[in-house]
């Protein structure tokens, strides 16, 4: 077939018809392929004429009826264009739309496989964004066109389909809300029928007239049905369908009172294994598998029919476990007045027991049953706590980008702009911060300024307690400083940071708090400059001043050992650290980890462009600089020894 030579939109409309007739006979492109591409248009001016044809070809067929073998075929093409990229992603989903609205429900189901197996080409890339509201729709439309009770199995086809289609997490699919299907009423007869013992003498009548050999002692076990309890059993399916009723005083009161005459109707009609043996000896003569879908039918004739049914029994127990495990469980949406009192609780609680306890006497195989149904609500409230939390995705981030989310930016230290900038003023944007930015170009100078040490001296802080500790003052035990527990605290944190005379050893046993304090106030007092060379009297006892100069002893040969230590120890110094560094080479980053620096830093350090020695000087000097009291030479020896740095811990040994 030749090409025209100028585009016109209806002729090559009906030329392109021509050819998918053709092709959808022959089910093969290759001649389209060859002919769309000698046609002389836009490659949008060929997919708008393509996709109109497409939908053309399909309303002759549907007009023709053609079947549903030649459906697939036509839909198998539409995909196969759409993948050599001959028309828009959206004509398979279009066409398929147009197919389900014309043909009839048998056909649909028919067709409808097509759909199933071609899930994976649905969830691809070119398809599923365009297509998956199409799908939706499409499964809408079949939704409301089916029979809930007569086509159950279709039903059920089109929600595992939707399932497989859309992702777990699919928001559309979550009922977010905890909203409830209001609409699924339960209509049965609320009027009291008159003249209704008459009608039930003729009744009982018949069916004794009626009775079959092997039925009489299912004829015995049957309770006689009145109209109340048909009233209060049916009325419950409203507290069902709208559990929200059951937190309201007056309703719940009605729930609960219909619930019991339920179930006291079950525990009084029990149900033998002899009639589910007979439905097992039937099942087994029947070659169609046992599939039965329940439709509520509320004549009250066939309640009493309906109350010696195993599966019926079954419906209505779920129900209520459904309804207990709902108003027992916290739901995001609840409002505060959607909370149950400890005495409804209870009764949730026992009723609970009562159902399982009639499920696992319903036969058959009540006890699988029961357990059976227990998991699945377990299982449910999986999928509770989910909807509580905001459906959170199942898919868990790469671990590569779970670190790039952690680390940090690099931190700069205080004082590194001003350093950077050669000591000028930096503009903070406020007055006020501008000013105390600059106060000192140094961060670190600053924090040791004298205007920034707040720690009271120990004469300042223990002047009232040696006072209430001298006898003449006749300040009563009971009312002394050493006594307060806050006043035990703050001296034992201060005499760890001023006095000397905490960390020594002694061998004495360990003495209670307040005789400790009592006499380090003793040796402060002896300490103090008023009091040099005056023996303060104390209220300490003999014993304790046997002990207490026992631990001056110690505490001399102590200092001394201290004083000594203390003039062979070397100061650290750039110099030093430098030597250290060297030593130190590629063994740096363990050096830092002994150190307590943090991941973020090291990863810093090691992305500078610098040398091994160069990394192990810079954190070197910034331990140093922190806490120029406590990280000294010898801490910095138990460091280098604790990473296996023996020889460079001895190279920091002072002078013998």
């Amino acid at each position: 077939m030749a090409a025209p030579t100028e585009f016109d939109f209806c002729e090559a409309r009906n030329a392109f018809n021509r050819i998918i007739h053709r092709v959808a006979d022959e089910n093969s492109l290759e001649c389209y392929k060859e002919f769309i591409d000698n046609f002389p248009a836009s490659d949008s001016e060929k997919r708008v004429t393509i996709d109109q044809s497409f939908r053309d070809v399909l309303r002759d067929l549907t007009s023709a009826n053609s079947g549903c073998e030649v459906y697939r075929k036509f839909i198998c093409l539409t995909i196969d264009a759409v993948t050599s990229d001959l028309c828009t992603p959206v004509i398979p989903f279009m066409c398929l739309t147009d197919i389900f609205d014309v043909i009839p429900i048998d056909q649909c189901e028919d067709m409808f496989g097509l759909v199933e197996d071609k899930v994976h080409v649905w969830k691809s890339q070119i398809f599923y964004d365009t297509g998956k509201n199409f799908l939706l729709r499409m499964c809408n439309d079949l939704l409301r066109r089916l029979s809930k009770s007569q086509n159950t199995v279709f039903c059920g086809r089109i929600q595992l389909f939707l399932s497989r289609l859309f992702p777990l997490a699919e928001k559309s699919a979550l009922n977010l809300m905890s909203q409830f299907n209001l609409e699924n009423v339960t209509l049965y007869n609320q009027a009291k029928p008159e003249h209704e013992a008459a009608k039930d003498g003729e009744k009982k009548s018949e069916q004794s007239m009626e009775t079959e050999d092997g039925e009489m002692e299912e004829q015995k076990t049957e309770v006689p049905i009145d109209y109340n309890l048909y009233r209060k059993f049916w009325s419950l399916q409203d507290y069902f369908r709208k559990p929200g009723q059951c937190y309201e005083k007056k309703l719940w009161t009605t729930f609960m009172s219909n619930s019991d005459a339920v179930f006291e109707a079950f525990a009084s009609s029990k149900l033998d294994d002899m009639k589910s043996s007979k439905k097992k000896v039937d099942q087994r003569r029947n070659l169609e598998p046992d599939a039965f879908f329940a439709k509520y039918l509320t004549s009250e004739k066939l309640l009493n029919l309906q109350l010696n049914d195993s599966n019926f029994r079954r419906y209505v127990l779920m129900q209520f476990l459904i309804i207990f495990q709902y108003l027992g469980t916290p739901v995001k949406f609840k409002g505060q007045a959607h909370t149950l009192s400890d005495e409804q609780s209870n009764w949730i609680k026992s009723s609970t027991e009562k159902i399982y306890q009639l499920i696992k006497e319903t036969p058959p195989d009540g006890e699988k049953f029961a357990k059976t149904v227990e998991h699945i609500l377990e299982r449910e409230e999986h999928w509770n706590r989910w909807k509580n939390d905001g459906c959170p995705d199942f898919e868990r981030k790469p671990a590569d980008d779970t670190k790039k989310q952690q680390r940090r930016a690099k931190r700069r230290r205080i004082g590194d702009d001003l350093q950077a900038s050669g000591g000028k003023v930096i503009k903070m944007g406020h007055p006020e911060l501008t000013r105390l930015w600059n106060l000192n170009p140094n961060n670190m100078d600053a924090c040791k300024s004298d205007d920034r040490i707040f720690l009271p001296t120990l004469e300042e802080f223990f002047q009232e307690a040696i006072e209430q500790n001298d006898p003449e003052a006749q300040i009563e035990e009971e009312y002394k400083l050493t006594n307060d527990q806050t006043f035990q605290w703050k001296a034992l944190r201060l005499l760890a940071r001023r006095s000397p005379q905490f960390f020594t050893n002694s061998a004495t046993p360990a003495q209670d708090l307040k005789s400790y304090l009592n006499g380090m106030l003793s040796k402060i007092a002896k300490q103090l400059p008023n009091q040099q060379g005056e023996e303060m009297k104390t209220d300490v006892e003999d014993e304790e001043g046997i002990k207490e100069t026992q631990d001056d002893e110690d505490m001399k040969n102590t200092e001394q050992g201290k004083e000594e230590i203390e003039s062979k120890e070397i100061v650290l110094n750039k110099h030093i650290i430098r030597c250290v560094a060297e030593k130190i080479g590629k063994d740096w980053k363990k050096v830092a980890v002994e150190l307590s620096f943090p991941e973020d830093d090291i990863a810093y350090f090691e992305s500078e462009d610098l040398t091994d020695p160069d990394r192990g000087a810079k954190i070197l000097t910034i331990w140093m600089e922190e806490d120029p009291d406590r990280h000294t030479a010898a801490a910095l020896r138990v460091a280098l020894t604790e990473v296996g740095l023996q020889h460079v811990a001895d190279s920091l040994n002072g002078p013998s």
